[in-house]
Formats: structure tokens, C-alpha cells, sequence
């Protein structure tokens, strides 16, 4: 299987943006960014970004300061030093990596104002055996957001989530299209398949999206999984071809 082109310049986008939300500076970014492997094609660090991402669209007013710094910490280290292989110990080595940069930011960038707690709970709490068990509100509410992607906009979706999950796990593209189990494991955690309210209100598409993929035509999903695979595209790109070719 032919391995696709890393989306550095939506990496590039994602980095700003955060950048600009003052909870982390480009700079430590950057850094966090080193720990993560590129040609892993679904737990990179674009998808630590667009969790990152999520916990920002949380209603803020619900959450103190801390809680949502720490729960943003949680994310972008949540799958740093991944294998892509779904090793049981992924996200363990993920939380020492975390513990060790926050301390390094701490040195380094008088980097405070995180809840340790917060962090060892969520990060495990992504760990996809334990998400139907899981007790945690911090727990449940990281591995919401680790999965959102499937309740975003359907490019989205597409964009960030099915399409490199595919690949991760070795599926062929026309193989996955029809291929329900992903989502039936997601569906069978609880009907909303988000546990949370709070993120079945921000991301609220979950449902649809999983029926207007079972009913895209394999033949136009190839055409856009291919220019997807094979380009350095940024989402808004990869949006407007999509458009173009699934009419």
C-alpha cells in the first residue's frame, strides 16, 4: 500500500492557530511536535493538533482555567511516540512523554497552571477499551474529543479521520468504504457514540456522517482518497475537490 504525503501545511494552519488561542506558544509546539512520528498516518501529531483543536470549541464557561489548560496539554501529547500498530502500551508511553515535556515547559517556559491528575486520567482515558468503563468525567471527555472527527463537517471527517485511519490499519480504501466495524464498536460504547453532552453539542454530525459515507460510490471516494494520498493538500483544498467530484 502506497503510503500518502504527510499534510504538513495543515500541520502549518493547525500550529498558528493554536498558537494564537495563548495557552502554548509556537515555539513549545514545535517541540511537542519532535515526539511524534510523521509517517504514522493517522496518530500523528496533525491529529494531536485537531484534538487540541476540539477541546477549544468545549464551552468554556463550564471549565476553569486550569481544567481546560490541562485537558489541552492532555491533547496534544495524548499519541506522542504512537507506533501506528495499536500496541496496548501507545498510550502509556504517550502519558510518561507528557509528564517528562510539561516538566521541560515548566524549566524552560515558566510553563504553569496544570493539574497532573487531569493529564494521567485523560490520556489513559483514551485508550479505546477503556472508554464504555470509564468512570472519569476528564477521562470520558478526552476520548469524546480523540474521536470527534466523526461528529465534525463529513470532509472533515474524511479529511482527518477516515481516510489515514484506513490506512493505519492496513484496510484497502475500497476494502474500508463498506467496512462498518469502526463504527459499529464506536456505536455500541453508547447510542450517541459521544458520552459527553458537551461534545455531542459541538460536534453533532456523528450519525449522518456514518450514513452519507456508507452511501458515497467507491469509484468517487478512490478519485479523492487518491489526491488526498498523494498531495501535501490542506483541508480546504481537499474540500474543494472533494465537492467537485462527489456530485
Amino acid at each position: 500500500m502506497k503510503s500518502p504525503i504527510y499534510k504538513s501545511r495543515e500541520e502549518s494552519i493547525l500550529i498558528k492557530s493554536l498558537s494564537q488561542s495563548k495557552l502554548i506558544w509556537e515555539a513549545e509546539l514545535l517541540e511537542i511536535k519532535k515526539l511524534y512520528d510523521e509517517n504514522v498516518p493517522y496518530h500523528n501529531f496533525l491529529h494531536a493538533l485537531k484534538v487540541a483543536e476540539g477541546i477549544l470549541k468545549l464551552p468554556q464557561s463550564q471549565y476553569n482555567i486550569i481544567e481546560i489548560q490541562s485537558l489541552f496539554i492532555s491533547a496534544l501529547f495524548h499519541d506522542a511516540g504512537h507506533t501506528g500498530t495499536a500496541e496496548d502500551l501507545d498510550e502509556f508511553r504517550s502519558l510518561d512523554m507528557a509528564f517528562e515535556g510539561i516538566i521541560n515547559f515548566e524549566k524552560k517556559y515558566n510553563y504553569t497552571g496544570i493539574d497532573y491528575s487531569i493529564v494521567r486520567k485523560s490520556i489513559i482515558g483514551t485508550v479505546f477499551k477503556n472508554r464504555a468503563v470509564n468512570k472519569d468525567p476528564y477521562a470520558i471527555l478526552l476520548a469524546d474529543i480523540d474521536v470527534s472527527t466523526v461528529g465534525m463537517d463529513f470532509l472533515e471527517f474524511l479529511y482527518y479521520a477516515d481516510f489515514p485511519f484506513s490506512i493505519e490499519c492496513w484496510a484497502w480504501i475500497s476494502d474500508w468504504l463498506k467496512d462498518l466495524a469502526y463504527f459499529k464498536f464506536l456505536m455500541s460504547i453508547e447510542k450517541n457514540i459521544f458520552r459527553t453532552k458537551q461534545v455531542r453539542k459541538v460536534f453533532p454530525n456523528a450519525h449522518s456522517n456514518i450514513k452519507k459515507y456508507i452511501a458515497l460510490e467507491p469509484k468517487n471516494v478512490v478519485k479523492i482518497y487518491e489526491y488526498w494520498r498523494d498531495n501535501d493538500v490542506t483541508y480546504e483544498e481537499f474540500k474543494d475537490f472533494s465537492k467537485r467530484h462527489l456530485k
